[in-house]
């Protein structure tokens, strides 16, 4: 089957874990995209302004004038709209069980093991002393990320980590295989377990040797070569057959909005418990960080796994904004709801599970 004529742009910055995931998603399966570099810390006007994207985290996808928010919905998307080709290696698992283990390795990283690796950013790195950076930061998750802050926490944050990888060491890997699902090659029950674990293992300072080192869990550490190395080909290959291309946003912008949808029409389930409707003016936005940071616009799409809504980009041009259901809350608009008509603010009940620490995870 052919690919969707509308080009994969991914709207990122390099070293977030959450775009290497994707970009090594992308680099495996060689699906061309355009890569539109974007700034560690707000503000995004191409995404805000010119897109008409109101979600604050990296990366953002887009397939034509369809925008796809966290990686969760991004992958779901190009494994489904990217089918794969004659004699391509599949890399989704191809049964029942080995699809659950996926999600469930993919839950497990997302919201378990990203908090701690986050809190054991070591202060040593230069970004983490810089007051524009830790005052972004702080907004994004809820919580300080004073130096004075991230160092107290990051001891409880390495055995937390010591007792995840011990996980992979002693569970997954205990067997000697060279891949979770047993194949010759890299699935996405890799790339959702390692990504994160590789990310910090590569950050200098990060993970003591003498408690994380290859003494200590030699099969992760194999494990990692593994994954390194491949993704190291596969990123190779993208670059030296043209398939990644770098691109300005005022250039890919109007690209995208002069272009088609790149998904199919969305349905809205009627039975869906929150009562919401097609047509409706909702907001849309993450539960777990970033929660300030709402889409508003007309709701057209609505499943178990995403919901979809209308907005405007640049110009008044329709786009599609494509929240996923996990972690993400999707309501309506009142008339004289201010939080929901400017896409930003807290609610009472938001305010308060930030106050008793309820929000845990990153996306950047």
């Amino acid at each position: 089957m052919s690919r969707p004529t509308p080009e994969v742009t991914l709207f990122h910055y390099p070293f977030s874990p959450w775009s290497q995931k994707i970009t090594l998603y992308l680099a495996l399966r060689q699906i061309p995209y355009i890569s539109c570099e974007q700034p560690v810390t707000l503000p995004r006007p191409d995404l805000k302004k010119r897109l008409g994207v109101n979600y604050r985290r990296i990366p953002v996808m887009s397939i034509g004038r369809d925008i796809y928010c966290d990686t969760l919905i991004m992958l779901e998307k190009l494994e489904e709209l990217f089918p794969y080709k004659d004699g391509e290696v599949p890399r989704k698992g191809k049964d029942g069980n080995s699809r659950a283990l996926e999600k469930l390795l993919e839950k497990w990283t997302d919201v378990v093991v990203f908090k701690y690796a986050a809190d054991a950013i070591p202060t040593s790195l230069e970004a983490i002393r810089d007051k524009n950076f830790i005052d972004d930061r702080t907004e994004l998750w809820g919580r300080d990320w004073a130096v004075s802050n991230q160092d107290a926490l990051r001891p409880a944050a390495l055995v937390s980590l010591r007792a995840n990888v011990d996980f992979l060491e002693h569970e997954l890997l205990e067997d000697g295989r060279d891949w979770i699902l047993g194949g010759k090659e890299m699935t996405l029950a890799d790339i959702h377990a390692a990504w994160i674990f590789v990310w910090l293992s590569e950050m200098p300072g990060a993970l003591p040797e003498d408690v994380f080192g290859k003494g200590v869990y030699p099969k992760v550490h194999a494990w990692y070569q593994r994954y390194s190395k491949d993704r190291e080909a596969a990123l190779k290959n993208m670059e030296s057959s043209g398939l990644r291309k770098e691109e300005d946003a005022k250039v890919a912008i109007p690209r995208i909005l002069k272009g088609p949808f790149g998904d199919k029409e969305p349905k809205v389930d009627e039975l869906d418990p929150t009562g919401l409707k097609r047509g409706e003016q909702v907001r849309a936005y993450p539960t777990d960080t970033g929660f300030n940071h709402k889409d508003v616009g007309r709701l057209v799409g609505l499943t178990t796994q995403e919901a979809v809504i209308s907005s405007e980009g640049e110009g008044g041009v329709e786009v599609r904004i494509h929240h996923p259901r996990w972690q993400f809350r999707v309501e309506p608009v009142r008339g004289g709801d201010v939080n929901g008509a400017h896409g930003e603010g807290l609610s009472r009940e938001e305010t308060h599970l930030i106050s008793e620490g309820s929000y845990v995870g990153s996306r950047e």
